[in-house]
């Protein structure tokens, strides 16, 4: 085992405050969400969406595999199956047609619009768990609509399938979370995570099989590239979420749109026009600002069901 003492860096990270820290974490976990993209991009030249989708699974079991065996398998256990399942299925689709989406319109653009998600939380919150939402959030969801709107300019340029389909992406996974907050209740993020792996690749192996492309060398980097920044972003995430509060990460998430640019610019010679800064410019407010209120939101209950314990 390493000491703090041999590694003076890891002991200097650690004296930090917190916010130092979490905001490292969000700044990391930015970079590493920027490589899904570009390997995405970049397989897309020869593969289907399913069979990227089933590449991503199979490799994200494999980085899971040790972890799993060390902690035991019996983690695995669930009582919630059809949750599970329904669940995956959201989430598989919903990264499907997102991969779709960055194989064929600028990666900027697609991150953009991308930003949507948690507006569509609110809403799947709303419907389904019975959520109250002020007028001021209302006002906040539809400004964000808004400024998608501004990036496809509907009438200006051609409004296809693509920038629907990363719409339709950013409502599935809000639909995948509303889901997590209701399976963490019971299930432990690591059994949530296998399933979700495992069901997506069961999921994506019949149109992989039907319109498979063998992998060649050149593949096996943007495959790293995906796999690794897959696992790795989340983790950084979650670790900038479990050291500051929410509402002070999200403006760092922000930061994959100008990563995601530059590498769009410099790899794919992608340039992105002032209308997509604009509009998730208005995309990037009104997420932040619901991301603030529901943070505050959530202090506040707690705060009120310390007072009611006591």
């Amino acid at each position: 085992m390493f000491s703090a003492n041999r590694l003076p860096l890891i002991a200097l990270f650690d004296r930090q405050p917190s916010v130092v820290r979490g905001s490292l974490w969000a700044i990391v976990a930015a970079g590493f969400f920027t490589g899904m993209p570009i390997s995405v991009r970049y397989l897309s030249a020869t593969m289907t969406s399913f069979e990227i989708v089933f590449f991503r699974s199979l490799l994200g079991m494999l980085i899971m595999a040790p972890f799993l065996a060390f902690r035991g398998w019996g983690g695995l256990r669930t009582t919630a199956p059809w949750l599970h399942v329904q669940r995956s299925t959201i989430n598989f689709f919903g990264m499907v047609l997102w991969f779709y989406a960055l194989g064929v319109m600028p990666i900027a653009d697609a991150t953009a619009i991308h930003f949507t998600m948690p507006l569509f939380i609110v809403l799947l919150a709303v419907i389904f768990l019975g959520e109250n939402i002020g007028p001021r959030r209302l006002i906040a969801i539809g400004a964000g609509f808004l400024g998608v709107l501004v990036i496809l300019r509907p009438g200006a340029v051609e409004f296809g399938l693509p920038g629907l389909g990363v719409l339709a992406s950013a409502a599935l996974y809000g639909g995948s979370v509303i889901y997590v907050k209701v399976i963490t209740r019971t299930e432990p993020v690591s059994s949530i995570t296998f399933y979700t792996h495992s069901m997506m690749l069961i999921l994506a192996a019949i149109p992989t099989a039907i319109y498979w492309h063998t992998p060649s060398w050149d593949d096996a980097p943007a495959l790293a590239l995906l796999a690794g920044c897959g696992t790795i972003a989340p983790y950084c995430f979650t670790r900038a979420l479990n050291t500051m509060d929410a509402g002070m990460v999200a403006p760092f998430d922000f930061l994959r749109l100008p990563f995601t640019a530059l590498a769009g610019l410099l790899i794919f010679a992608e340039t992105t026009s002032l209308w997509t800064w604009a509009g998730a410019a208005v995309i990037f407010g009104a997420t932040t600002y619901i991301t603030r209120r529901e943070a505050a939101l959530e202090r506040r209950n707690s705060a009120r069901d310390d007072l009611t314990e006591r």
